[in-house]
């Protein structure tokens, strides 16, 4: 029992006469005790004592449904220990966007998640490679830019980069200055202790310094997402949360971005839309933010493009060509603004569009059960909704169930 702390769940097999022995176990360590499948009356026996006494107690009727549990509740843990490094400008204030949670205090007392803040400028100040000390929004005090070490280290990643590239429709030069901004960050997830990004657009792309420095944050975030760290557009915390929540579940990086039924975005999708005969509950989701493990983190790297944000050739943005994965199953999920739902949905791909476009406009196309039921449910939660390669609908409602939410299915 002196390593107790270290269990996440205790996995319980037995016969009669060892209730005692099950609640003392629960009395003197507090964790969650499930009792293994296939143990004839033990399991509705022993929980149901256990959560009479308000100890979290499960049974499952077979080994497929008990890891399925064991599942949802590493997604408890992992959204306990998610910490979001918030890039914040203007409205991108995590109380007024409406891309975020109403009240991040009550997550973080429903979830645990925690919520740490940085300047936008004070961010754009250390992706200089100059003395740390001498930046403008933080004078006197050590900044993390880049050293001569790590200007190799960042060069060597764009060369990387661009050679692995089926098509790079920008000068180098410009990639690496989208480099350089992942790098940075990188250096401050490390400091503020944060495995999570989100950064604002267009409050920060739409703006002088955006267009003086040539950067963009699209490349940091598909870099970010390769790495398993969810990262999301638009200053949303909620994206972020929920794209933590996929990646976890499927093991595989995750899209985020603009959810539309397809009467908005039609003349975006035509390339897939000729191909199709049946147009029914169709939907685009769109943001030039595509990565590489999308198939899973531990598959090969997909094939990519590099292509500018801005039309005059700077901002580097990720390309995947969704058009190769038709077929495929999606789960889709999202929190609602005041953490008390989460929306859980499921499609299939049925095409991508704009592969080598410039700006924000890589495009997959998808279809659901219900294009008027999903619309109307997403009504309650936003326009991002992320998706994951699968279907792990059933892993994310235990999820919503052990932690209060109301699963809304779609």
């Amino acid at each position: 029992m002196k390593e107790y702390e270290k269990v996440d769940l205790y996995l319980v097999g037995c016969h009669i006469a060892r209730g005692d022995l099950i609640v003392e176990l629960a009395q003197r360590t507090g964790k969650p005790i499930m009792i293994m499948p296939g143990t004839p009356g033990s399991a509705t026996r022993y929980v149901s004592a256990l959560r009479a006494r308000n100890y979290e107690a499960y049974g499952a009727m077979t080994w497929k449904d008990g890891i399925r549990r064991m599942h949802a509740l590493r997604l408890r843990k992992v959204i306990a220990n998610t910490h979001i490094l918030q890039v914040v400008r203007h409205d991108s204030t995590s109380e007024i966007s409406s891309n975020s949670f109403l009240s991040p205090n009550e997550v973080t007392m429903k979830l645990g998640t925690k919520f740490r803040g940085i300047s936008l400028h004070e961010l754009l100040d250390q992706t200089a490679p100059t003395d740390p000390m001498i930046n403008h929004c933080t004078p006197g005090r050590r900044g993390v830019n880049p050293t001569e070490e790590d200007m190799e280290e960042i060069k060597r990643i764009t060369d990387d980069l661009c050679e692995g590239a089926c098509e790079v429709g920008m000068q180098k030069e410009k990639v690496e200055i989208s480099v350089r901004l992942w790098y940075t960050v990188q250096k401050l997830l490390d400091m503020y202790d944060c495995n999570a990004f989100v950064m604002p657009c267009p409050d920060f792309c739409a703006t002088c310094r955006a267009n003086e420095e040539n950067m963009t944050p699209c490349l940091t975030h598909s870099l970010n997402n390769e790495l398993g760290i969810p990262s999301s557009c638009e200053f949303d915390p909620i994206a972020t949360l929920s794209m933590q929540l996929l990646q976890s579940a499927s093991n595989c990086a995750t899209f985020m971005g603009e959810v539309n039924p397809i009467e908005y975005t039609r003349n975006d999708a035509k390339e897939v839309l000729d191909k199709l005969d049946n147009h029914d509950n169709l939907f685009t989701i769109f943001h030039s933010v595509g990565n590489r493990k999308m198939r899973g983190y531990d598959k090969e790297n997909s094939a990519y493009a590099l292509e500018p944000f801005a039309y005059s050739g700077w901002g580097a943005t990720m390309r995947y060509n969704f058009s190769e994965d038709i077929g495929q199953e999606i789960t889709m999920c999202r929190f609602s603004p005041d953490c008390r739902k989460l929306l859980i949905g499921k499609g299939v791909v049925e095409g991508g569009a704009r592969y080598l476009d410039k700006n924000c406009s890589l495009t997959m196309v998808f279809r659901v059960k219900d294009s008027k039921e999903f619309y109307n449910r997403q009504l309650d939660f936003g326009s991002h909704v992320p998706l994951t390669y699968g279907d792990y609908t059933e892993e994310l409602k235990m999820f919503a169930e052990l932690v209060g939410l109301e699963p809304v299915m779609v």
